[in-house]
């Protein structure tokens, strides 16, 4: 692997980085502690190998502090990684710059924190929320999820991709479906994994084609070829203050014609 051991100061904690000199870094997050979860989990390691294929610096950290919490803090930690990359803080050669732009891509437990996360980073350009424990953030937020929830929807032109699994074992596909249809539908994106769990053991490289087809559909700049986006500016980026927040309501999920697959303000189409 292209990484190198980090320590972030603000918040004394082990990263990994992969610095390939893009424009765009990828910060990914990690399951919840308590029941294993860091950032040598099998989908967040598959995550960040895939975005360095295709020519993007990325950030991998263990959440410092208790995860037993409302999950201020590691909110907190995903903006201060991003303010390090930005900082250029992680460079160590005088011939790099640092990313002028940020995405966002979490795991289970993780997914809720980056999603919310992306309303307090200017310079985040989209957010990946993969197997997002819906059905159960109550308890791992310790009932604070309704605020990360609506902090979440405060970007209403940021891009977003949901993805689960079909036998996802802590979120049903109706559950959902109805959260990512309280998004705004024209820049959100669902799409579920079919035969696959919470764990996506084996199923690592088809998470990986839906984030791929997904980065062709938001960013035409790319052209079809993923391993551009490192190299694009943003210039239609609007930063949250200039965004207007409005209340998103849930609506019924769009019928793709499949009994199968649950999605909501889709591009992509069912995934076999």
């Amino acid at each position: 692997m292209l990484e190198q051991k980090h320590t972030i100061p603000s918040f004394n904690t082990n990263a990994q980085i992969a610095d390939l000199n893009s424009r765009v870094a990828v910060i990914v997050t990690h399951p919840w502690g308590p029941l294993g979860g860091d950032m040598h989990n099998n989908v967040v390691v598959a995550a960040v190998l895939y975005f360095q294929s295709i020519g993007i610096t990325t950030l991998r950290f263990d959440f410092g502090s208790s995860q037993i919490s409302r999950g201020n803090a590691q909110v907190t930690q995903v903006q201060q990684a991003a303010h390090y990359l930005l900082q250029g803080n992680h460079i160590q050669t005088t011939n790099k710059k640092p990313p002028s732009y940020i995405l966002l891509c979490g795991y289970s437990y993780g997914s809720l924190i980056t999603a919310s996360a992306s309303a307090l980073i200017p310079q985040c350009i989209g957010c990946i929320s993969i197997a997002p424990p819906i059905s159960v953030q109550h308890w791992l937020l310790c009932f604070n999820h309704k605020f990360h929830s609506n902090q979440a929807r405060q970007r209403t032109s940021l891009p977003r991709l949901f993805v689960l699994g079909s036998h996802d074992n802590f979120t049903t596909q109706q559950a959902f479906s109805e959260y990512i249809c309280s998004f705004p539908h024209e820049k959100t994106t669902g799409a579920v994994l079919k035969g696959a769990n919470h764990f996506f053991l084996k199923r690592e490289s088809d998470i990986m084609s839906i984030i791929a087809t997904w980065l062709v559909s938001t960013y035409p700049a790319c052209r079809g070829n993923v391993e551009t986006l490192g190299t694009l500016e943003f210039p239609q980026f609007v930063p949250p203050a200039q965004e207007k927040t409005r209340e998103a309501t849930s609506t019924t999920p769009n019928d793709n014609g499949s009994k199968n697959s649950a999605l909501c303000g889709c591009n992509l189409g069912p995934v076999l």
